[in-house]
């Protein structure tokens, strides 16, 4: 919100400076965001009166005016004509039309600059005396932005026919000021969101309490038969309080409440709707003003505070139509809706320039009740930001004597009388403080004097209690409950950089390890040192993802109130957020390597459900496929090179005794589902009947649904699992000190033959010589045999090996190849 240091000085009696209280409310109080200053000196900058319009002759868009100006002008500029020889006449050209004869304007002179908070691009502008198609100007009429006051450019501003001319515009406009803008945190909305609130904070740095008569805002007595009000449910209102004034007459506001308004932000309207909303500014209620002719019937005014009917329908303010339910709070008549209650009000209801009496509302509604309305119409007015937070009921009534002082002054408006509902009147409430606790609790030994001083300040009634305090709370104060509550607000005033820092004495103890925690980051690293780049994605996907990815008939938790159509149900399988990155990363990449880890959530029996910690990692590679026989040689790159990823995984994890085999019925339906049948495999552990994880190529036409063109190719491990199997110690193997000895064996197996028992049987015949075995290639024939080919590297620890020794192993892997897995060899 905004506020302006003017006003909090006024309020305050403050004599700090800007910059010392921006750094008060900072160290003690709010954060404040910002800071501008606003008006000017306004040197050169006079009250002139107009005497003559014309049509300039040159220009459609322009006039020419006479201006009078006043006895005292510049030495600097051109007399001009002096009409009585008192009073000087300056010819000014004007573009605005909302001017007539004999209105009030401020005039900046030649030699005038415009102020540098000036809008429209007029910041800084020096007036000179000019030519302008051919008629001179000696002049400018100002709006308002032009004045650094405000946004409004929609014509020359008006000012009050009884001011003087030649009246120095600072005399009129006021001095320079300085807007604040603060972040006013929810719990504090109920008294901070005003200038009276922040003004207490200001005299709570100078100790000091703060010099509005607050408590003097007594309530009128006053009764009137021209008024009903009846609210319907005491949880819509805690209280509602209306007023009815006659003799009202709408016009333009008096420039010191336009010149506030607009400085906090707020348009000028008229009279009416302006008290309404500087009494918001000042005190922090809400108020609204309905024309009683619109809502009476026979001379008498009925409100009613109600829940709304289902689809029942309003025109609001904005023009716009909303169509409620049984969850708003709507005021209204026998005849229908008003407002919309703390949100906003109806157009058919408001004050217009007809006006004559009205009704003044001021009421606590149903902070919960106002949030939900304001957040399904998204109507963000300053009434509802308040409203949504919680007020207190008292505040009501002050803020309808101010607002009816105000309009008495400014208007011949006469209070005819009040109706107020307040079955359950909040009452102040008193805690005991133990003044001990203070000291112990902020580690400073706070005088009592100064504790008390500074609750004072604050509003606080303090009385001793033998030891301790008794601490009267005001109800402006709605988030004070507990002696901790007062606590904090002795030490934000005394300032936290007073209270020396001092060690805490306590037992070191090492934390838990969380085992969980270092093994899935160390899958990360391993994954990361692949060449992986990890993402993370909502726990949601929508229905249609869960569609594209063939999971429409695994049952979902559905969420009761989604964000937005794209996150409407929880995730079962990590694999379709995973494709939609894929998706998008391939309009920039041809190859990928991403992976993840997150929960995924699957209903159980219990209320909660139950939820699996996955890893599911995705390879794509660019399609470089050359065609033999109508048979791509590498098209299934991708799958070996996953298959490689996750078996070096495994082998980093401690995993040395996994194999890879065909999916057995029963596992992880899930991801099942969307494989590519014949290019998919379960990860099992020697000896055991479960697996710990798959690999396998996503199914192409589920791909084309989520628009990719490429083969994808994942594996995927729940960590659970996965920790379970791993090893935690490994073995250090030194380098290679001598070379190694390649050889290449190629050979023909028929359908159905495992690449694991080939490698297993090459690895065991070899023994301790073999150091590794690689898949380089594969061709699949037509009759259904297929070709592999693999390097076998040998290497001894104690020496180089001979030529000799290296094709003797390899006749033995060999004629092992041929007898028992019944290979045929390719010479």
């Amino acid at each position: 919100m905004k506020y302006s240091y003017n006003w909090l000085r006024e309020i305050s009696g403050t004599k700090l400076s800007p910059e010392d209280l921006i750094q008060g409310i900072t160290m003690h109080a709010l954060e404040i965001e910002g800071v501008e200053k606003v008006g000017s000196d306004f040197e050169n900058f006079v009250v002139g009166e107009i005497l003559e319009i014309s049509k300039h002759p040159n220009a459609d868009k322009l006039q020419l005016t006479k201006v009078n100006v006043g006895p005292s002008l510049p030495t600097s500029l051109p007399e001009g004509e002096r009409g009585d020889g008192k009073d000087i006449i300056l010819d000014i050209v004007c573009g605005a039309k909302n001017i007539s004869v004999g209105d009030k304007v401020p005039v900046a002179l030649v030699g005038a600059k415009l102020p540098a908070s000036a809008k429209d691009g007029t910041s800084g502008l020096e007036i000179k005396a000019a030519e302008i198609r051919g008629e001179k100007s000696f002049g400018m009429l100002c709006a308002q932005d032009e004045l650094g006051l405000g946004s409004d450019h929609a014509g020359i501003l008006l000012l009050d026919k009884n001011l003087e001319v030649g009246t120095p515009l600072k005399e009129i406009l006021g001095e320079n000021d300085y807007i604040l803008e603060i972040n006013v945190l929810p719990d504090r909305a109920h008294d901070a969101l005003s200038h009276v609130g922040i003004a207490r904070e200001v005299s709570a740095l100078d100790s000091n309490k703060i010099e509005y008569d607050y408590a003097g805002l007594k309530f009128p007595k006053k009764k009137t038969s021209s008024l009903k009000v009846s609210i319907e449910n005491q949880n819509l209102s805690s209280r509602y309080i209306a007023a009815k004034l006659d003799n009202v007459k709408i016009e333009k506001s008096p420039q010191w409440i336009a010149q506030r308004l607009e400085k906090c932000g707020i348009r000028s309207i008229n009279n009416v709707v302006d008290v309404t909303n500087y009494v918001m500014l000042e005190l922090g209620q809400p108020m609204h003003a309905f024309d009683f002719a619109q809502i009476s019937k026979d001379g008498t005014a009925e409100i009613i505070v109600r829940s709304a009917k289902e689809n029942e329908e309003i025109t609001v303010l904005d023009g716009s139509v909303k169509k409620m339910s049984a969850d708003d709070i709507v005021i209204s008549n026998k005849q229908g809706v008003l407002a919309i209650a703390g949100v906003m009000g109806g157009k058919n209801s408001g004050v217009n320039d007809d006006t004559t009496s009205i009704v003044l509302e001021s009421a606590a509604f149903n902070s919960t009740a106002i949030r939900k309305t304001k957040n399904k119409f998204a109507l963000q007015t300053d009434a509802a930001m308040r409203f949504e937070k919680g007020l207190d009921p008292n505040l009501a009534e002050k803020a309808m004597v101010r607002a009816i002082e105000i309009l008495t002054h400014i208007t011949d408006a006469k209070l005819d009388g009040l109706v107020d509902k307040y079955p359950n009147p909040v009452k102040p409430w008193t805690i005991k403080l133990d003044l001990a606790y203070v000291n112990s609790l902020l580690g400073e030994n706070i005088p009592v004097s100064v504790s008390q001083k500074i609750l004072t300040s604050l509003g606080f009634e303090v009385k001793k209690a033998g030891k301790d305090l008794a601490v009267t709370v005001p109800t402006f104060r709605l988030d004070v409950q507990t002696q901790e509550d007062l606590i904090e607000e002795i030490g934000r005033v005394y300032g936290y950089e007073k209270i020396a820092p001092t060690a805490q004495l306590i037992s070191i103890k090492s934390p838990a390890i969380n085992e969980q925690r270092i093994f899935v980051r160390k899958v990360k690293n391993v994954l990361v040192g692949q060449g992986f780049s990890e993402v993370y994605n909502y726990a949601f996907y929508s229905q249609k993802d869960s569609e594209n990815a063939r999971l429409q008939n695994f049952k979902h938790l559905e969420l009761e109130a989604p964000g937005n159509l794209e996150q409407t149900i929880l995730r079962v399988s990590l694999i379709p957020n995973l494709l939609k990155n894929v998706s998008e990363n391939l309009k920039f990449n041809k190859e990928l390597h991403l992976f993840e880890t997150g929960k995924v959530f699957l209903p159980g029996e219990n209320v909660l459900p139950t939820e699996k910690n996955m890893l599911c990692g995705v390879v794509v590679l660019e399609n470089k496929a050359s065609k033999k026989n109508g048979q791509s040689t590498l098209q299934q790159t991708a799958f070996f090179q996953a298959k490689a990823f996750a078996a070096d995984l495994l082998l980093q994890l401690g995993i040395t005794d996994h194999y890879f085999a065909t999916f057995e019925e029963g596992f992880e339906q899930i991801s099942k589902s969307f494989c590519h049948e014949g290019r998919a495999s379960e990860i099992r552990i020697t000896g055991s009947n479960d697996a710990v994880g798959c690999l396998a190529e996503i199914n192409p036409t589920m791909l084309a649904d989520f628009d990719i063109n490429s083969r994808v190719v994942f594996f995927e491990f729940e960590m659970k699992d996965l920790q379970a199997v791993s090893t935690a110690e490994r073995e250090f193997k030194a380098i290679a000190k001598f070379p190694n000895v390649l050889r290449d064996v190629s050979m023909v197996v028929s359908d159905g033959r495992r690449i694991d028992e080939i490698l297993s049987l090459i690895q065991t015949e070899g023994g301790d010589l073999i150091v590794d075995v690689d898949l380089f290639d594969i061709f699949d024939f037509a009759d259904g045999t297929s070709s592999y080919a693999f390097h076998v590297i040998f290497n001894a620890e104690d020496r180089t090996l001979t030529t000799q020794e290296a094709d003797s192993v390899m006749e033995k892997i060999i004629s092992k190849l041929e007898s028992e897995l019944k290979v045929q060899i390719r010479k």
